[in-house]
């Protein structure tokens, strides 16, 4: 499941994930990334991973095709995460998505994770 950081700075839009995500989840959030996309001309994300259970092989395809639709205007995603791997993948990013940075913060690094994404 998602559900929107309403306290973050304006133009770096918030999602925690927790629980198993669904294509439905991704129905309701791409509205979200296209008006948040609009207004700012770009898109800087702020993912706390709460509790990761592997998503439906439904909602992977939608993730899929969000970061194909998106490529050129996420410009930076910080992933907040307990597990070590979640944030290793963001570190990667830049490698596998060229144009798009990524960082991966431990939970107690929210503040370090929000600095990163303004600087971006």
């Amino acid at each position: 499941m998602f559900t929107i950081i309403n306290d973050l700075p304006d133009d770096i839009l918030g999602i925690v994930v927790s629980g198993k995500v669904t294509k439905e989840d991704y129905d309701r959030i791409n509205p979200v990334l296209e008006q948040h996309e609009q207004k700012y001309n770009e898109i800087k994300l702020f993912v706390d991973y709460q509790e990761f259970k592997w998503p439906t092989v439904n909602a992977m395809w939608e993730d899929l095709k969000v970061g194909f639709n998106y490529w050129g205007a996420i410009k930076a995603v910080a992933i907040v995460s307990k597990k070590e791997w979640l944030e290793d993948s963001a570190d990667v990013m830049g490698t596998i998505m060229p144009g798009i940075k990524g960082e991966g913060f431990e939970p107690n690094e929210r503040d370090k994770a929000i600095s990163w994404l303004q600087e971006a």
